[in-house]
């Protein structure tokens, strides 16, 4: 949206590929327009691309690209799963809270139970990547980028506490 919006405020029009590439990359970030973090700069810039990149159904492309985000994940090994889309957050709260890093996995697909039949050999690999990065806590989101709902999956009890304290919900073993 930052990258479109530049072009246009320069009064520049970007080539069809490139608006192409710029409404794929806006799909995808946002979820097709669904995320807790679109805004209405997304909104505006995607009708605007979809005009210059001559895309006439906005869902069918977001459709095919999740679907081939979804395939490709099926095939990456529990350790790639793992550690593909990963962010560490340093934590430091004073007075008896917690002091240490938090690792957080994320896999977006359109069909999580591709994901979620492997738990068996991601439970292990986040165990493995937890102890050889020196987090304190790893946590590993299936999100159903369709279903707009996520499974949380986690390898121990230091996890499950957090969890249970941030979020609620059911934990199921």
């Amino acid at each position: 949206t930052i990258i479109a919006h530049t072009f246009l405020t320069h009064k520049r029009r970007p080539p069809k590929a490139i608006a192409g590439m710029l409404l794929c990359a806006i799909l995808s970030d946002t979820l097709n327009l669904l995320g807790p973090t679109t805004t209405e700069w997304d909104r505006l810039i995607v009708a605007v691309l979809a005009d210059i990149a001559q895309v006439n159904d906005i869902q069918l492309l977001a459709s095919r690209q999740f679907k081939a985000k979804s395939r490709d994940l099926a095939s990456l090994s529990a350790h790639g799963l793992v550690n593909g889309d990963q962010k560490r957050f340093s934590f430091d709260i004073p007075n008896g809270g917690f002091h240490g890093e938090v690792g957080f996995a994320v896999v977006e697909t359109t069909d999580d139970a591709v994901i979620l039949n492997r738990i068996e050999e991601l439970l292990p690999e986040l165990v493995i990547c937890k102890k050889e990065r020196g987090y304190s806590c790893l946590f590993l989101a299936i999100v159903n980028i369709v279903k707009l709902h996520s499974k949380l999956l986690l390898c121990g009890p230091t996890e499950q506490c957090l969890a249970e304290q941030a979020f609620g919900g059911e934990i199921t073993r």
